[in-house]
């Protein structure tokens, strides 16, 4: 399985199977030595894990002992890579031992940031209790949804449970981000990753949501609960976080994003460089670089279109049914794979038939472009507007501009 099919599959949460841990005898038998911490762990570098993690970490002072919750756990190794796109999955929670689940973050660099929360001791009680009902392994199983149920939901709703309501009624506000807002923020170091389920995605992630909806990834939820007071018993209210602190900060150093404005200007090399070869597409070398530029082209936005066409056919997740994009990288595309290598061999039919299939491509770009400046699309296609429209307007000029005045466009271009 690859990081990347691994990570579109899994969206949060991506743990492999770690040692579970025992509970010390009489762990929690005194609710007010418990303290109680949210865990978020933050990105690393394989794609599968540019989300991060949640978990909550028990400690009882009493005793000198801590435990770690996770409910992230999944055997996603056992399947093929499209089984996760297509449907959901069985997670599991489990108590892990904190120290060596920390060294394990630890050693691949990425951070580990705590925050103590505010808890009265029969909060304390009823979280332990609750915790230790979600890891019986006949309540431990659940259907894993990247945005509905997570590792991340899980602990914000189990802490809602134990507070009895009280999350959930300070979050009845609108949110600060859409999905796709946050899913744009949290895959920013990972570009190709990005531009990938920035376009499989449909309007679903652009709508409304309240602060609750929100705290759907490991990221947002931690800045969410920062924000958070709550009842503190008829004493007014405080903050939920007393403290927050890094237990491990991290040694990764951030990459390109995604920009759109970035996404632009590849676009539009790369838009120009199809006009430049199609300058010299009367030259033996030009029509040969031409020709295979058509069939890279198609082969890479024909087979992003086939996978999102198949997800919008078959996936059981409604982000993923459905979607505009589908215009922008089009399956039809992978049509230019073999008329670019007829275009190569210099066969004429290829270079009428490469021409008409860009104008069909352009034609549903062009209607994609239209409605998005309209905004009556009801879904933020930004990413894969700015780097497929300008590769296909190129491919359009050196079809339909004489290779001199393409030349000449790019001239005054430089100029």
């Amino acid at each position: 399985m690859t990081n990347l099919a691994m990570f579109v599959a899994l969206l949060l949460c991506p743990w492999a199977a770690f040692a579970s841990a025992a509970l010390p005898q009489g762990f929690g038998v005194s609710p007010e030595a418990l303290r109680v911490k949210v865990v978020t762990f933050g990105a690393g570098t394989a794609a599968h894990e540019r989300f991060g993690h949640t978990a909550l970490w028990l400690e009882d002072t009493h005793l000198g002992a801590d435990v770690l919750y996770s409910y992230g756990m999944t055997a996603h190794q056992e399947g093929p890579p499209l089984a996760f796109l297509m449907r959901r999955q069985t997670f599991w929670a489990a108590r892990l031992p904190v120290e060596s689940t920390f060294a394990s973050y630890e050693r691949k660099g990425r951070s580990i940031r705590a925050q103590e929360l505010r808890l009265a001791p029969d909060a304390r009680g009823r979280l332990l209790a609750l915790l230790e009902r979600d890891v019986r392994p006949e309540h431990r199983d659940y259907a894993y949804h990247p945005t509905d149920n997570n590792c991340a939901t899980r602990v914000r709703d189990v802490l809602d449970e134990a507070l009895g309501g009280a999350l959930r009624k300070a979050a009845e506000g609108p949110a600060e981000a859409t999905w796709r807002e946050h899913l744009r923020r949290e895959t920013s170091g990972a570009p190709g990753v990005s531009v990938l389920l920035l376009t499989w995605v449909n309007g679903v992630m652009d709508a409304p949501r309240s602060r609750w909806e929100e705290a759907f990834m490991p990221g947002p939820l931690s800045r969410w609960l920062d924000t958070l007071s709550i009842p503190q018993g008829g004493r007014g209210r405080a903050l939920l976080v007393i403290r927050s602190f890094d237990v491990h900060p991290s040694r990764l150093s951030s990459s390109m994003n995604t920009h759109p404005s970035r996404l632009f200007a590849l676009g539009l090399v790369l838009g120009s460089g199809a006009v430049l070869l199609g300058a010299r597409r009367t030259r033996p070398a030009g029509r040969v670089l031409l020709g295979l530029y058509h069939a890279l082209f198609g082969l890479l936005a024909g087979s992003m279109g086939t996978l999102g066409l198949g997800l919008t056919l078959l996936s059981e997740h409604a982000a993923l049914r459905g979607n505009v994009s589908l215009l922008l990288f089009n399956p039809l595309a992978l049509g230019l794979v073999p008329l670019g290598v007829g275009v190569a061999l210099g066969r004429r039919w290829a270079e009428r038939w490469a021409r008409g299939w860009v104008l069909v491509l352009l034609a549903g770009a062009g209607l994609v472009a239209g409605m998005a400046c309209l905004r009556v699309l009801g879904q933020d296609i930004r990413e894969p507007l700015a780097l497929a429209l300008p590769m296909l307007l190129g491919l359009g000029v050196a079809w339909w501009m004489p290779p001199r005045r393409a030349g000449h466009v790019l001239a005054l271009q430089r100029g």
